[in-house]
């Protein structure tokens, strides 16, 4: 037994000498070193940045706008869940403007929707946060999201399979939220609720923002429905199994702390 351990490991010793051989004459590696020494990768950096902080105060602006208007709607009166279902209506009109092919008419209303979804957080925040209205604006977010992807399907934009792997993406990651949810409100019952903290913005990819991305460019450019849905689709099932990493995570190891 001892003399087969031995020569394992003595296996292991060569196999290992010979991938950090073939790494030190990789020539690509060679390249990349080279290239990092003469900081050819800098301008990249630098265009990255660029666009992250042109991003960020376009963000910046629009949440402003959004918290001063909700402000003023809330004095006034406004109910966030009526916006909430004021949007919904109109974003499901998408799904009839994308099952004839009206591919103008669907992107307003998908950008009507989007506009109340922002506008109804902010008002949300100026008067009170409830349980029901994230509930009913999550909900409410995924049937329109849903209710999308079908009328693409109905006006002919993808195939069958495209169709069903990206829905089968957004159904794993809504039943991860949702479970996570139950579990969470369970746990924290009896805190405050916090819109940042909520398990609706878990994992931080495939949220709102890529989500609101890809339907702009898919009514631009409806011949780009297969690829799109596929790197979407993936992405959602990434999201659903980070959320798994951070269920076991939040409720078995920091919970024997």
């Amino acid at each position: 037994m001892e003399k087969n351990v031995k020569n394992l490991k003595k296996k292991v010793k060569k196999i290992s000498s010979k991938v950090s051989e073939k790494k030190k004459n990789c020539k690509l590696c060679e390249k990349i070193a080279e290239l990092r020494q003469k900081k050819a990768f800098l301008p990249l950096g630098a265009f990255l940045s660029s666009i992250y902080n042109f991003c960020y105060k376009i963000y910046a602006k629009s949440y402003n706008f959004f918290n001063s208007a909700g402000t003023k709607l809330g004095n006034m009166g406004v109910n966030a869940n009526w916006v909430s279902w004021i949007g919904f209506i109109i974003g499901i009109f998408a799904i009839n403007f994308l099952a004839m092919g009206m591919y103008g008419w669907a992107l307003l209303a998908i950008l009507l929707n989007r506009f109340c979804d922002a506008l109804d957080g902010a008002i949300a925040r100026a008067t009170k946060i409830t349980n029901f209205g994230v509930f009913l604006d999550a909900t409410l977010d995924y049937i329109f999201y849903g209710g999308v992807i079908w009328g693409f399907a109905l006006g002919g934009a993808g195939t069958a399979a495209s169709v069903c792997f990206l829905m089968f993406g957004f159904s794993a990651a809504a039943c991860s939220m949702l479970a996570y949810s139950v579990i969470a409100y369970k746990m924290n019952s009896n805190q405050e609720l916090n819109l940042d903290n909520s398990p609706f913005y878990l994992a931080g990819i495939a949220q709102g923002s890529e989500t609101f991305v890809v339907l702009v460019v898919l009514c631009l450019f409806p011949s780009l429905f297969v690829p799109l849905a596929i790197i979407l689709g993936i992405l959602s099932m990434i999201k659903a199994f980070s959320i798994i990493v951070a269920a076991y995570y939040n409720f078995v190891i920091a919970a024997e702390k």
